[in-house]
C-alpha cells in the first residue's frame, strides 16, 4: 500500500511537470519535507513553484541517473 501511494505521488508529480497548464510545477507543499523552504526543492524550483533556468533539465537528469544507479546497485541481487 505504501509503495502504491509513493508510486502514485511520483506519477502525479511527473505528469504535473509535463502539463503546460499547471503553473506551480513544484507540486503541493506537503510533497516536500521542508515545504516551500526545502533545500532540494529550491535547487530546481523558484519559491513560486516555477522552474529555475536549468531546473527542468537538472531534474530529469537527476531522475535518470538516480534510476540508473538504483538499477546498477540491484543488478547483483537478481
Amino acid at each position: 500500500m505504501v509503495f502504491c501511494s509513493t508510486l502514485g505521488a511520483m506519477a502525479s508529480f511527473l505528469i504535473g511537470i509535463l502539463d503546460p497548464r499547471i503553473v506551480n510545477k513544484a507540486g503541493p507543499d506537503w510533497l516536500w519535507m521542508g515545504g516551500r523552504d526545502d533545500v532540494i526543492r529550491n535547487l530546481y524550483f523558484k519559491p513560486n513553484g516555477t522552474f529555475r533556468r536549468y531546473g527542468r533539465v537538472a531534474l530529469f537528469v537527476t531522475l535518470l541517473v538516480g534510476s540508473a544507479a538504483t538499477a546498477w546497485m540491484l543488478r547483483p541481487l537478481m
